[in-house]
């Protein structure tokens, strides 16, 4: 494997653990975290818009939406456009862990940019961008 990719892989691999400890006393699983950020920015959104974004299962989404909704963080509405969608919406718990999720994420990034010059860092961000860019798109030519 490309020591590139490899290197990535392992990355988010540390990520997700460090995000399901940390979440663990809120009950946080899956594609929770994602699902709450994403409506956070853009409410109403579509259950298939968020897993289009972030290239993950349109199940899992639906399943964690429901669990949140469950939990009281978040609001389904069948989508007027489309009887089979639902619009998403925060609840004001699910607007609380917003800082939660931020300060997690933010930790996770403290710790793998720790250091790194801010310049490098900076380039790594603008690198990491153009090989996201070049990773959309087909991909049956994989």
């Amino acid at each position: 494997m490309d020591p590139v990719l490899s290197s990535l892989l392992r990355i988010n691999r540390q990520r997700l653990l460090a995000l399901r400890r940390s979440l663990a006393p809120y009950r946080y699983v899956g594609v929770m975290h994602l699902i709450v950020l994403y409506t956070g920015r853009s409410p109403g959104a579509r259950q298939e818009d968020i897993a289009c974004f972030y290239a993950v299962d349109k199940t899992s989404v639906a399943r964690d939406a429901r669990r949140l909704e469950d939990m009281g963080h978040l609001r389904r509405e069948v989508d007027p456009g489309n009887r089979r969608q639902y619009q998403l919406f925060l609840t004001e718990a699910g607007q609380g862990m917003i800082p939660v999720l931020e300060q997690a994420y933010t930790a996770f990034a403290a710790k793998i940019s720790a250091g790194i010059a801010p310049e490098d860092w900076q380039h790594l961000q603008e690198l990491l961008k153009r090989l996201e860019g070049n990773s959309c798109g087909d991909t049956g030519n994989l």
